[in-house]
């Protein structure tokens, strides 16, 4: 239904992410793209648990596991086990729904046609924002989140083709060029995904690089 106001900083709050969905697997077809240069789509499975936790598994041929991507604990993980590298960068404490952290301050902007909740350090003078999430004035459908690290920013989640409250499509950005178009296909809003799903990517085996170095890195993955 519409939204009718007033809006508030409460109200942003609730409207954050995913509304009242805790958690939820789904299939997932995910297009990847490097500085603008398409490097091949991928089919696999996304999870989600609130409010920070996100996983994305992407298989090749007879099942293997070609990627993972996983945000949780304010870190973003991907492995490329064919390389056997692990890429990571470190994130801003992020909320992917109303379970939002409590340590936060959060205040309310405008821009345009969209509502802006902007989340601080607490207790900082003159801090700089360590995210921000956009809303539409007509639904307050959460459009948009930006997280930022040292006043740039550093990753981008962009949501439409909404089904209700919930999209259907994820584009996640990170200010080194790397995109995942994530679509989202036959959804279960299930309980009990174990936390350990969500647990980092161990290091074992692996040889650990920073995302910069994703490029010379990233073959076609056609």
């Amino acid at each position: 239904m519409p939204f009718h106001g007033p809006a508030t900083v409460e109200k942003l709050k609730q409207s954050i992410g995913f509304g009242d969905i805790t958690e939820m697997k789904a299939l997932a077809e995910v297009s990847i793209t490097t500085q603008g240069e398409n490097r091949g789509s991928l089919n696999g499975v996304f999870a989600y648990k609130a409010p920070g936790r996100m996983r994305v598994k992407l298989f090749g041929p007879f099942g293997l596991t070609m990627s993972e991507v996983v945000i949780s604990n304010g870190l973003l993980q991907l492995s490329v086990p064919s390389k056997k590298a692990l890429y990571e960068w470190s994130l801003p404490e992020i909320a992917f729904s109303a379970l939002l952290n409590s340590r936060l301050r959060y205040e309310m902007e405008t821009d345009g046609y969209l509502y802006v909740l902007v989340a601080y350090m607490p207790d900082v003078r003159n801090s700089e924002a360590v995210a921000r999430y956009f809303f539409d004035r007509t639904y307050l459908l959460n459009r948009a989140i930006c997280l930022y690290k040292n006043g740039t920013g550093v990753m981008g989640a962009e949501f439409s083709e909404f089904n209700g409250r919930l999209p259907e499509r994820i584009r996640l950005t990170l200010s080194n060029g790397l995109e995942l178009d994530i679509v989202l296909q036959e959804p279960e809003f299930t309980e009990g995904i174990p936390d350990e799903y969500f647990s980092s990517i161990k290091h074992e085996g692996m040889e650990l690089k920073s995302f910069q170095e994703i490029f010379k890195d990233f073959a076609p993955l056609r």
